[in-house]
């Protein structure tokens, strides 16, 4: 299970470290797509294909075909180089405004790659509470 919150730097090239408590449980071989929110996803290998699943799944429609067409077509198999570094597609990095540092959130089965400054604005400048989304969920811990 991915949790936790690391921050790395970027590369020139595009090269960003992996937090290393994450490197295992991506495997040799994972996946980074478009993220909602302004961020990427990571993910490992099972969790792809269970995704590609249900994106299979969904009713053939306008809707479906959008959201299968923008995480099928960003998506990259990734591996780790000797560093530990994965290499973000220029694609990726721009449309997640990837430049200097970023910061690697874990979400229980992907981990989220978000530049900093929107991460911070994000999670800063969001207007719900924690526990009033809870409550709209009708979840308590």
């Amino acid at each position: 299970m991915f949790m936790g919150q690391y921050e790395h730097s970027i590369d020139a090239k595009g090269r960003a470290i992996v937090p290393a408590k994450y490197r295992e449980e991506l495997g040799d071989v994972f996946y980074v797509t478009w993220g909602v929110d302004g961020c990427l996803y990571l993910y490992p290998q099972h969790d792809w294909e269970e995704l590609a699943r249900k994106l299979q799944s969904l009713p053939s429609n306008q809707q479906s075909r959008l959201i299968q067409r923008q995480l099928m077509a960003s998506a990259s198999e990734l591996t780790l180089d000797k560093q530990g570094r994965i290499l973000i597609p220029a694609k990726l990095r721009k449309s997640a405004r990837l430049e200097k540092d970023l910061v690697f959130v874990g979400m229980i089965n992907r981990v989220e790659i978000w530049d900093k400054e929107t991460f911070e604005a994000q999670t800063m400048g969001n207007e719900m509470s924690m526990e009033e989304a809870m409550d709209a969920l009708g979840i308590s811990l």
